[in-house]
């Protein structure tokens, strides 16, 4: 095992990765050690916006699937209405898309509760078996899938 310190990176991207784990184990598909995670809890707030109100950074909810937005830009042409075009990346399978919604449209905005943690060692030798183990301010140590 390889012991370190979290840089602010290091964070960020278990971070994400928290919020991907829990993202799919909210729609319910397997998990490969429930009882490591038997303590921890994961809470998100959840609020309905205009697509005039997105902003790069934002997490959103369409379809069921999280969206991590990178760019967001307007789009008019003539006299026709407005529509915007979304840049994002799927937090599931980490792919970047472009989706173009109306001026009218309303998405969900997910606030993830950020946690910070220590990144305390990482464990697992193939590409599947691959965690990092986290440590919260109280030490309670936490088991994520890279």
């Amino acid at each position: 095992t390889i012991k370190r310190r979290a840089s602010a990176a290091t964070c960020g991207e278990a971070i994400i990765a928290m919020f991907r784990f829990a993202s799919s184990a909210a729609r319910g598909l397997a998990l490969r050690n429930p009882a490591s995670l038997a303590g921890a809890r994961f809470f998100a707030t959840k609020e309905m916006v205009g697509i005039t109100d997105v902003r790069r950074g934002m997490i959103l909810c369409v379809d069921g699937k999280y969206w991590e937005v990178k760019d967001w830009t307007p789009q008019k042409q003539g006299r026709g209405a407005a529509s915007y075009n979304v840049t994002y990346d799927e937090l599931d399978t980490g792919k970047e898309k472009v989706h173009k919604f109306g001026s009218s449209a309303k998405l969900s905005k997910i606030d993830p509760d950020k946690t910070e943690c220590q990144v305390m060692y990482l464990t697992g030798s193939g590409k599947e078996e691959k965690m990092v183990v986290l440590a919260d301010e109280e030490f309670n140590e936490i088991e994520m899938p890279l």
